[in-house]
């Protein structure tokens, strides 16, 4: 199928479960995220190299000003993914640069503005991604014409069939961009341009290949902003959100103080981040009541509270758990809203399935060490 019926498609598909979803549930009590206005000064992480400055050096802030967005990325990304992904993250760098007040910013803005802007993203938003293009901003600034600032969202997936997507403001010259496609520059080796659509496409289901749209779960828990937004199909296994170097005594801990088994089973799991507030939110079968969600949502949020150090990093190091977070149900999607106590630590817990919040009901017995070398 053409990209763009793609795109209508899902878009209304996730319009749909916005709409169903809009005034209900947690979200309308939800703490709005405290926008941090660039120019406030800050440190350079994440500039862009010095090549990028003999371009820009002569912008100004009335020329190379991006259009006005529209519409959520989630609903460009759906149709993309292929149906054997497991996971998959969207980050919208259109949605970071309108709350920190610079929605028009592009790689025509000059390189001190810009570095103070990532300085900002820093500090103040959970990224899920660096950036793909942000490793080689100069060579694709000197040899090209283009940066990660003309990015205006970009997704990653995970699973049989990896790839990324990559949307481009869309009045960027594609000049360019086939250029750097043609030349397999760094992630858009293998990569293909949608230029109709200002899309730049790796791995992405192709002709009649089944997507990631066809399942309800993601569809559901895909309707909401943010600027990122993590998905997961299913639950996260007992001891991958426990961690790798999780002891039987540390299962034990856990189990001996709640009832693991006895929360509900989830299909899905997404953790929706804007500035520095989190939403996790868990796609529960059909049939499942109101009344048991909250119920099993309260659960988990204890469970998250409780949950041991195993890793260099806990849950309660990325999110602040104390007090309980608010919680609400609505078209069988659960919410728990949480301040994020340090972004990086977020991004940390979130990538790494770190999540005890989306864990299985499942707890299987703990492997017995074998004493053996890989080989042995």
């Amino acid at each position: 199928m053409p990209l763009r019926p793609r795109l209508a498609a899902v878009s209304a598909l996730v319009v749909v479960s916005v709409t169903a979803c809009a005034g209900q549930g947690p979200s309308d009590d939800r703490e709005e995220a405290t926008g941090v206005a660039v120019g406030s000064g800050s440190d350079a992480a994440g500039a862009s190299g010095p090549g990028d400055e003999s371009r820009s050096q002569d912008a100004t802030r009335t020329t190379g000003t991006a259009p006005a967005r529209s519409g959520t990325p989630s609903g460009a990304v759906l149709f993309l993914v292929p149906d054997t992904a497991t996971h998959v993250t969207i980050t919208d760098f259109d949605a970071i640069r309108e709350r920190l007040g610079v929605p028009e910013m592009t790689s025509e803005w000059l390189m001190t503005d810009r570095i103070e802007f990532w300085g900002q993203v820093s500090q103040s938003t959970v990224l899920l991604t660096d950036g793909a293009l942000r490793e080689e901003n100069s060579r694709f600034m000197l040899r090209y014409g283009f940066t990660q600032d003309d990015v205006d969202w970009e997704a990653r997936w995970t699973g049989d069939a990896p790839g990324l997507a990559l949307g481009l403001r869309p009045d960027l010259d594609p000049d360019g961009v086939e250029r750097a496609v043609a030349d397999g520059v760094g992630p858009l080796a293998g990569a293909h341009l949608e230029q109709e659509e200002s899309v730049v496409v790796s791995g992405g289901a192709t002709g009649g290949d089944a997507t990631i749209a066809a399942d309800p779960a993601v569809v559901r828990l895909a309707g909401t902003d943010a600027e990122s937004l993590y998905l997961r199909r299913g639950c996260i296994p007992f001891h991958e959100a426990l961690g790798v170097d999780a002891t039987e005594e540390d299962q034990d801990e856990v189990v001996a103080d709640h009832d693991v088994p006895g929360l509900l089973r989830v299909e899905g799991i997404a953790v929706a981040f804007t500035g520095r507030s989190a939403t996790v939110r868990l796609a529960y079968p059909e049939g499942v009541t109101e009344e048991a969600a909250m119920v099993d949502l309260g659960a988990r949020a204890d469970l998250a509270a409780d949950w041991p150090l195993v890793e260099s990093i806990t849950f309660a190091d990325g999110f602040v758990v104390e007090p309980p977070p608010p919680v609400g149900f609505a078209d069988g999607v659960g919410e728990l809203t949480y301040p994020v106590a340090a972004p990086g630590g977020a991004a940390t817990l979130t990538l790494t399935g770190l999540l005890p919040v989306g864990v299985c009901n499942e707890v299987p017995p703990m492997e017995e060490p074998t004493g053996l070398t890989p080989g042995g």
